[in-house]
């Protein structure tokens, strides 16, 4: 029977609870989470991205990833020094913000800077333009991944740059829009926190790495401003939490609305064959080069969700890949299709029921997810992964396919394939990966539980 899952579908509005899952958050790649883009960080003072993505960053650099860094302010109201005046100070600390991004891997950087006021960047009339500057500079780059802290990360300067973040989402809907985390261990367990349409992730944090980054903003750490009894000092406590061994991150959902309950029934009616999965060359190819992928590989019991029709079943049996295996779709009609196109071959077994909710009994130790994962929406996904993993054998596969062209729906093949491996996290590993023309196949291999970090590791793209 599968094992107990804790209930994660109502929101959570204060910040106890999310903190608590966050905590137990599935630790991914940085890749995973960036896309296969470059990856634009907004940054409300010069050091909050060393603060809130030094794992972000690194791990993109390490991945690959151009890197965009968009300073909403300058960070001269830091401090009041006679010795310094703010001109100079927003010199300083423009400085060490470079100084500090370079330090994490990132030499080359593509900067935009915004120069809005410090400590009151949303009350600045700049503001207004700001958010098609940034959508013009995520164009410049290719970027498909922003991060901006959370909308309540206790200051008013991270609010209005979150603000921003969902401003140009707008402007580009297609954008994946990640938050961050900086001065909210500052929040009470019962004080107000927007989580809703949030995924929460974590990235291990190369501890040394972020020290060296934080030790280039001299002038936040006292060793710099001299003159200003009152100037802002980073606090010890504040620092010893940057030691912790993961950062946190929240990926925020797609906009757009799922297709209706009828969708498919609608498609597979009258003997429809909405992806001519009968007799394309595409579907074909794509069979049988998932066959090869998963050649060598020794299963007992499969598990084909959203079956389909069932050919992708059929020949995975066929071709001794895996002597038993069961399909399951939503759907009456192509289950009672299924059943009927290949009643003579024998382990095959399809059945109905609800996902991502209703799969069968396991244990299993291979499932196939197939180019069903951008008809879900996070939650549905997440559901889906976490209903997997409580199925499947320790040592057992999944191997996940997803169409890269164009699939009207909120979350792309390229988004939903990188969110679900990413809820997979690093209780898988990367057996194998193959990217096509037209689809993307993943093969991991589940390592259990409790299974070391990702520190350092690239995308396995």
């Amino acid at each position: 029977m599968p094992r107990a899952r804790r209930d994660l579908s109502e929101m959570t509005t204060i910040w106890g609870p999310w903190r608590e899952r966050m905590a137990d958050a599935p630790v991914t790649e940085a890749g995973r989470l960036v896309g296969d883009g470059a990856l634009v960080v907004l940054s409300p003072h010069p050091d909050d991205e060393t603060f809130g993505t030094s794992a972000l960053i690194s791990g993109s650099a390490r991945a690959g990833r151009t890197m965009g860094i968009v300073a909403v302010t300058d960070g001269e109201a830091s401090h009041r020094s006679p010795s310094i005046p703010r001109e100079r100070l927003a010199e300083i600390r423009t400085a060490e913000q470079q100084a500090a991004v370079e330090s994490l891997g990132v030499a080359d950087a593509r900067w935009l800077r915004l120069h809005l006021a410090d400590s009151g960047a949303g009350r600045d009339p700049r503001m207004a333009e700001a958010a098609g500057r940034v959508a013009t500079f995520l164009d410049e780059i290719g970027a498909t991944a922003l991060c901006a802290p959370h909308p309540d990360d206790p200051h008013p300067d991270h609010h209005a740059t979150a603000a921003l973040a969902e401003a140009v989402r707008a402007l580009r809907p297609r954008i994946r829009l990640l938050h961050y985390y900086v001065w909210s261990m500052r929040l009470g367990d019962d004080e107000p926190c927007r989580t809703e349409g949030l995924t929460p992730f974590r990235l291990a944090t190369d501890i040394e790495a972020k020290g060296r980054a934080i030790a280039c903003h001299r002038s936040q750490l006292g060793a710099l401003v001299t003159d200003d009894p009152e100037g802002f000092v980073l606090p010890e406590w504040f620092l010893e939490a940057q030691r912790a061994p993961f950062e946190r991150y929240a990926w925020a959902a797609m906009p757009g609305a799922l297709p209706g309950a009828d969708h498919f029934a609608d498609l597979y009616a009258n003997d429809g064959d909405p992806w001519h999965v009968r007799s394309s060359r595409y579907e074909a190819d794509k069979r049988a080069d998932n066959i090869d992928q998963l050649s060598g590989t020794h299963h007992t019991r499969g598990l084909d969700v959203a079956c389909g029709e069932g050919h992708l079943a059929a020949a995975l049996v066929e071709a001794g890949v895996v002597p038993a295996l069961t399909g399951i779709d939503r759907d009456p009609g192509i289950v009672a299709r299924a059943r009927t196109v290949h009643a003579g071959i024998s382990g095959l077994d399809f059945v109905e029921g609800a996902l991502p909710e209703g799969l069968p009994d396991g244990p299993f130790d291979l499932a196939i997810v197939s180019e069903i994962l951008y008809f879900l929406d996070e939650e549905g996904s997440r559901i889906l992964a976490e209903g997997l993993i409580e199925r499947l054998q320790p040592g057992g596969d999944i191997l996940v396919v997803d169409y890269l062209g164009d699939t009207g729906t909120p979350l792309s093949g390229r988004d939903a394939h990188d969110f679900f491996l990413a809820v997979l996290g690093n209780r898988f590993v990367t057996v194998s990966e193959r990217g096509r023309e037209a689809y993307r196949a993943t093969l991991l291999r589940y390592a259990g539980e409790g299974v070391p970090d990702l520190a350092g590791s690239a995308s396995s793209r």
